[in-house]
């Protein structure tokens, strides 16, 4: 009997299939050539070879045949490799190595079209239950697998992959002992090779399916990387070296460029703001990619006013748009044909593409997330250089994932990792630690700092929110542009009101805002200042990071040293004046911060800073900037934390998403079963329904905002109803005029009739009379109470 693994319609209308051999062994190579750069090409061939034996079956062939849509996942076939796995492999007799390897290759492949827990909250063994499951025709489809593939050379294969799991658990061993930190890598090991088996599961049905799609990069990218740094080398030539500034900023390049030849690891590069950072850490990247043949180039922003700031860079100083994908929501696709689309789709799943330009909640959410989609992508990190910019922006809940997942790629996938921030955050202080402090790429040189020295903090005493209006007015008849940042909408929302005058103009920014009226408010406030126009602008904290705009004076409510910092690169951001502008932060001393754990930790911690400094200045560098005062500061914010805080914690489990990921303590207890016959302990499927970067309890509204309203209008017409692909490229346009409301101001408006449904419930639109050009979403309590709102 012929077994079949996929089937297509050609234009002809005769029917094609693949064979389940020729798809296992599509699979296997693309997924050992996947993990080839980790030493773990045999394990990754291995789990592909077996992960679709289940089709080895006539309940599948029948499925298979009948075709139905409806019928889609009712036949199983991701039980029976992952049985024959453990029958052969993890018996008695078998060594350590060979029982994690075991286990590892049975996970990847019954969890390749979903993740599974091995031991779930009820305490049920995944393993077992794949392994004891009835009705799957295990040994048709194991009898009919070795006719075509022998048990010898997939035992001889195995005892490879025993001996590459082998070198990667001793290392683990090493570097942890046998502690949860090693169960937690361990566990990533488990979706490292996941991931290269749902790879080259997806690839190999693509290419069948469809026909191959995306272009090929030869295996040793050293030559691509030569000529594009030769490019960016040509076009940096041709910068000035005149002023104190582009001296600095040549100098900074010159050492990252030759930090490129260090052997790769975990690096810092902090440079000042208007350093030249960007295309310094392109320069680096390309150099050591050329040096290490490294596979790709990833560059992480976390805000997408960042991304696309540095994108920008990158495009021009690379010089060749092929080479790049970026991935991220505002990639606006209009124009290109249906064969470009499809290859983005399979570009943006697989990230086979030579420079990546991301998100932190993707690249996060690559390493933890438990859609398939994120999990496919990990392999793609293997052999490659990371640039995660702005790294103080992890969210403290999860620094312990983030830290042992740099580790892990820096160590076991042969990974560079460069961590960038003018606020480095103390890492190896966390209370899962970075195993050595990362080197500085360039080292702080105050010969060389001084250029970049545009600002002078000042502290002001304390002051309710009613006072400082009075104050704002006073500084506006010494100042020609000030901005004043906000910790919450509310505040932001009631100085503006209080300030207004027709002495200068008045520009508000806020979250509440869509991001459309922000880029409107931006373009007329950059106007604005060019004219040298007097301007008072009220924002929180939307305006800190990737705006390039400068003020005279800044004032900012204090928060966190890391926004106190950016908010600072706001004032006098292009030495427009030689003398240091000043720049404020003030207490304000009624401010309910509540709700906002983070920003009160980080306001808490700037305060207990800034008493220090006042006792001790000399200990903290003389300057609150300086590296002394915000290692002082994120020493700060990690004591306030809670012991487990940092470990994401999941108040509905009662434990964290470190344990679910590590050795499952709350589940794999004394009282479950069996567990102790396995070392795979982890909730896989659990913790990756758990796992957000961020909060995700808010709902994206419509706003009637400039075209906003058309938008609205389309979406309620008829083509929007029945042309899908018209109805997806207005959603993906009227992304920009959207605004995330929480479930309170959901309740509030739904309660006044505010929302309203569009385009059979795809999308929700906000009613007339609830948005403000001028500060964004409005509801009846936000327009009298503009303090007592809960952010």
């Amino acid at each position: 009997m012929a077994f079949y693994a996929h089937k297509r319609v050609e234009p002809d209308g005769e029917m094609s299939r693949q064979t389940v051999y020729a798809h296992l062994i599509g699979t296997a190579q693309r997924a050992g050539q996947c993990l080839r750069s980790v030493g773990l090409e045999n394990t990754g061939y291995l789990a592909g070879l077996l992960h679709d034996m289940g089709k080895y079956t006539e309940e599948f062939q029948q499925y298979l045949e009948a075709g139905d849509p409806g019928r889609r996942g009712s036949v199983i076939h991701t039980f029976q490799g992952c049985r024959y796995m453990m029958e052969i492999f993890h018996g008695e007799g078998a060594t350590f190595p060979e029982i994690v390897c075991a286990e590892l290759i049975a996970f990847a492949i019954g969890a390749h079209h979903g993740l599974f827990d091995c031991v779930d909250p009820a305490q049920r063994l995944g393993f077992s239950y794949r392994c004891e499951k009835k009705d799957i025709s295990y040994e048709a489809a194991a009898a009919a697998l070795l006719s075509e593939i022998p048990e010898r050379e997939i035992r001889a294969r195995f005892k490879k992959a025993a001996a590459e799991v082998d070198g990667i658990m001793g290392r683990l061993d090493e570097a942890y002992g046998d502690d949860r930190d090693y169960a937690f890598e361990t566990g990533l090991l488990a979706r490292l090779i996941l991931s290269a088996v749902i790879e080259g599961d997806r690839h190999d049905t693509g290419a069948f399916m469809s026909g191959p799609h995306l272009r090929t990069w030869p295996e040793d990218m050293g030559p691509v990387w030569e000529g594009r740094l030769a490019y960016l080398e040509g076009k940096l030539a041709q910068f000035p070296q005149e002023t104190p500034v582009e001296k600095a900023r040549h100098a900074i390049s010159e050492r990252c460029r030759a930090f490129a030849s260090r052997e790769p690891g975990i690096f810092r590069l902090n440079v000042p703001t208007g350093g030249g950072k960007t295309l310094s850490s392109l320069r680096y990247a390309l150099a050591h990619g050329r040096i290490y043949h490294k596979n790709r180039l990833i560059f992480v922003s976390p805000l997408l006013s960042i991304l696309e700031q540095n994108a920008r860079v990158i495009h021009e100083y690379v010089g060749d748009d092929g080479l790049i994908l970026e991935h991220h929501s505002n990639v606006v696709q209009t124009g290109l044909s249906r064969e470009e689309l499809d290859e983005r789709e399979l570009l943006v799943q697989s990230w086979e593409a030579p420079i990546i330009i991301t998100t932190l909640v993707q690249l996060l959410d690559t390493l933890f997330a438990g859609k398939t989609t994120a999990v496919r992508r990990f392999q793609a990190l293997c052999g490659s250089v990371i640039v995660i910019d702005e790294v103080q922006t992890v969210p403290a809940k999860m620094l312990t994932l983030f830290n042992l997942a740099v580790q892990f790629l820096s160590e076991q996938c042969a990974a560079t990792v460069v961590l960038c921030s003018a606020t480095q955050p103390e890492l190896e202080c966390a209370a899962h630690p970075l195993r050595e402090k990362p080197e500085e790429m360039v080292p702080r040189d105050e010969t060389l700092w001084a250029a970049f020295h545009r600002t002078e903090l000042i502290r002001l005493p304390d002051r309710r929110l009613e006072e400082l209006p009075e104050w704002i007015a006073e500084q506006m008849e010494t100042t020609e542009s000030l901005l004043v940042v906000c910790n919450k909408k509310s505040e932001a929302a009631y100085l503006l009101e209080k300030t207004k005058s027709e002495e200068y103009g008045s520009f508000h920014l806020s979250a509440g805002m869509c991001m459309q009226n922000r880029r409107d408010v931006l373009e007329a406030l950059r106007t604005a200042l060019a004219r040298r126009e007097k301007v008072l602008c009220i924002a929180t904290q939307v305006i800190e990071a990737g705006v390039d705009i400068s003020f005279d004076a800044v004032v900012r409510l204090t928060a966190g040293m890391d926004s106190v910092v950016q908010a600072a690169g706001r004032c006098n951001r292009g030495g427009e004046s030689r003398v240091p502008r000043p720049v404020y932060t003030v207490n304000c001393a009624d401010e309910k911060l509540g709700m906002l754990r983070d920003i009160r930790r980080g306001k808490d911690a700037t305060l207990s800073l800034m008493e220090a400094f006042q006792r001790m200045p000399e200990k903290l560098g003389g300057n609150l900037f300086s590296e002394e005062a915000i290692r002082y500061y994120y020493r700060a914010v990690y004591r306030d934390m809670a012991e487990g805080e940092q470990d994401y914690y999941i108040k509905e489990q009662g434990t964290s998403l470190f344990d679910l990921m590590a050795d499952n303590r709350r589940y794999a207890d004394e009282g479950c079963a069996g567990a102790e016959m396995f070392c795979l302990r982890q909730a896989f499927k659990t913790a990756g329904r758990y796992f957000s970067v961020f909060q995700e309890d808010t709902t994206d509204v419509l706003v009637p905002y400039g075209k906003g309203k058309e938008l609205i209008a389309e979406l309620c017409g008829e083509r929007c109803r029945h042309d899908a692909e018209h109805r997806a490229a207005v959603l993906q346009e009227a992304a920009a005029y959207c605004v995330g409301i929480y479930p309170y101001q959901k309740k509030q408006l739904e309660e006044k009739g505010a929302l309203h449904s569009v385009c059979d419930d795809c999308a929700r639109a906000l009613a007339e009379g609830f948005y403000d050009d001028t500060v964004g979403l409005v509801t009846e309590t936000e327009k009298h109470e503009f303090w007592e709102v809960r952010e």
